[in-house]
């Protein structure tokens, strides 16, 4: 018998994603609202059954595999939910051109009660993701064909696509009218701008350096960038560029295409990032804190940091100038510490007045000389209250996981708390 837990059921219901939670055996424990909608099957038909009953057909020793591996690992893994593996089949009651009779599923296993064996299984509907790259390899399919008898179609690339052609130093040679038209641009308006105009100040230096390396090393580059329109307005571009090689095998200029994908950035954004302050939120924090956990190079004159850092007397602030104020200050303070962070640092909103920082490529002196930096930046900055922040640093060392590189950064804020406030303490 399945030891039952007092669940979160309304948080869990309210998901636009299905959540079941199961243990290694593949006894249901909990089945949300989404699933009951989508699978025709009530919590109270599948509560303390086998996930065996319903579904035989699922590939079960992979299924365990995976959830085992979770279990012993501490840490999220995908279920690839393939032909080869089938997951728990959904019907698609959408209407679409598709034949896609189906959902195609994203399946993710995570850790819930790792004491009693039991994972959270979360199911997300991807058959939009799965038509649009139906659709995109089409549209590649077409424009290769295009390309073949350029001079005879070029007028249907030119209205239909936005595309950027360069020459061998990324100059801006040819300009599609639909990318015109879609950014605001006149035409020839662009013609001899090195290509880097058109992107986002915002756009990594070190992203711009690998696309041209890339390139140069006559290989395709993809990747997301933002393009900033004439009227400046920010919109984000799926993009493929690639090196076009003259007959006699040399490289004459590059062809960039890009797709638009705007709302599907702002949602990501809005997932991943704290509204009050726009920094990382915690989730996509802890997101690419386990990747830096799972790369396991590191050394001592070479690992990695987490600091955590937390506004001293940050109530007092509230209950004298209100809430709106200390909003203020907190906004101030996040924009002060990320502009002063390294490229490859990251920095996100861990709670209330909390700030956590991951620092690569750091040894223990280093790290401190950084978290030093920001508190003395942040007590000199000048606001309508005097504020001051305390810091606790941990390094990772062989064999930390998440939590004691966490725990040990807290205890180490507690001592600068402890000691004074507005000061940096390290805990080793």
């Amino acid at each position: 018998m399945i030891k039952q837990i007092d669940y979160p059921n309304i948080l869990l219901d309210a998901l636009e994603h299905g959540v079941m939670i199961v243990d290694e055996e593949f006894n249901i424990v909990y089945w949300n609202q989404w699933l009951e909608i989508n699978t025709g099957h009530t919590y109270s038909s599948v509560m303390e059954k086998s996930l065996l009953t319903f579904y035989p057909e699922i590939d079960y020793r992979t299924l365990q595999r995976k959830i085992r591996t979770t279990l012993r690992l501490n840490s999220p893994t995908f279920y690839d939910a393939s032909l080869n593996n089938r997951f728990i089949p959904i019907p698609r009651n959408k209407i679409t051109s598709s034949l896609l009779s189906t959902m195609q599923l994203q399946v993710t296993i995570s850790p819930y009660i790792v004491e009693q064996r039991m994972v959270m299984i979360a199911v997300y509907d991807i058959s939009d993701l799965h038509e649009l790259k139906l659709v995109r390899q089409q549209q590649m399919e077409k424009i290769a064909h295009l390309n073949s008898e350029l001079q005879h179609d070029k007028q249907i690339i030119d209205d239909n696509l936005l595309i950027v052609k360069t020459d061998g130093e990324f100059h801006i040679t040819e300009v599609s009218k639909a990318f015109n038209a879609f950014f605001g641009f006149k035409e020839n308006e662009l013609i001899g701008w090195p290509l880097q105009i058109i992107y986002s100040d915002k756009t990594p230096l070190t992203e711009y350096t690998y696309m041209k390396k890339t390139l140069q090393n006559l290989e395709r580059w993809t990747g997301e960038i933002e393009i900033i329109s004439k009227q400046s307005e920010p919109l984000w571009m799926d993009a493929v560029m690639t090196p076009w090689i003259a007959r006699e095998g040399v490289l004459s200029s590059y062809m960039a295409i890009y797709h638009d994908i705007t709302d599907k950035k702002r949602l990501e954004i809005l997932a991943t990032t704290d509204p009050l302050t726009k920094l990382y939120n915690r989730y996509k924090f802890d997101e690419i804190f386990n990747i830096m956990l799972m790369r396991g190079h590191w050394k001592a004159d070479d690992s990695f940091a987490i600091v955590m850092a937390d506004i001293d007397n940050f109530k007092h602030i509230n209950d004298m100038y209100g809430h709106p104020r200390g909003d203020e200050v907190l906004v101030k303070i996040a924009e002060l510490l990320a502009k002063m962070l390294r490229e490859g640092d990251t920095i996100a909103r861990w709670g209330g007045e909390e700030f956590i920082f991951l620092l690569p490529h750091v040894d223990a002196h280093k790290a401190m000389f950084v978290a030093e930096k920001l508190r003395i930046a942040v007590e000199q900055l000048g606001l309508f209250v005097n504020v001051s922040v305390s810091f606790g640093v941990s390094l990772y060392v062989e064999g930390d996981t998440n939590a004691t590189l966490l725990n040990r950064a807290d205890t180490a804020l507690y001592k600068a708390k402890e000691n004074g406030k507005n000061r940096v303490e390290i805990l080793q």
